[in-house]
């Protein structure tokens, strides 16, 4: 057993110096996705407004020209316009709309520009470029468990598996046991 031990010693702390890294870009990437529902992790939305000279509420064949020469847009530049109403006129481009109000003048350039590093992150954590990645994503899982198997047998005693950490150990897989089984029931 002891040698046993010795092995798991040495595995555990070269693996685990190893995956420090992605551990990090997992974590922070998997916090930010789990609230997706509050905010978007990936891009962040910008709003600016602006003015131009109001055309009016005239029909849509002669304003929209107008609306997109003030705004200093080609034809070719946009995707597609909508009248929202009788006082917008939405002009659609890639990646960004502009909402302009006819009769005021008003217009809001909406963007979205990808967030600095949780971008990239979430990108990494959801594998959206597959490819190596995956390879990537796969070996650090199996590392993972590497981790998982030897971390409990490298304490002895009422601190290792025969006490709080056998305790621990069994926390950790009820946990998600139990909230498969309760959203099992749930549906």
């Amino acid at each position: 057993m002891r040698r046993v031990r010795k092995v798991c010693w040495t595995l555990h702390r070269e693996i685990g110096f190893l995956v420090v890294g992605l551990t990090i870009v997992y974590a922070v990437s998997g916090i930010a996705v789990n609230h997706a529902h509050h905010w978007d992790a990936n891009y962040e939305r910008v709003a600016a407004p602006s003015a131009i000279a109001p055309p009016g509420a005239g029909p849509t064949a002669e304003v929209e020209p107008l609306v997109l020469e003030r705004l200093g847009l080609s034809r070719a530049q946009v995707k597609t316009t909508w009248r929202a109403s009788p006082e917008v006129l939405e002009v659609f481009q890639e990646g960004s709309t502009w909402e302009v109000n006819l009769v005021t003048g008003q217009a809001v350039h909406r963007t979205a520009r990808p967030r600095p590093v949780l971008f990239d992150l979430n990108f990494m954590h959801l594998n959206t470029g597959k490819g190596p990645w995956t390879v990537v994503a796969d070996l650090y899982a199996g590392l993972l468990i590497v981790l998982a198997l030897t971390g409990p047998l490298l304490v002895r005693g009422r601190k290792g598996l025969a006490g709080r950490g056998g305790v621990m150990l069994a926390v950790g897989i009820v946990l998600p046991l139990a909230y498969a089984v309760v959203m099992r029931l749930a549906h």
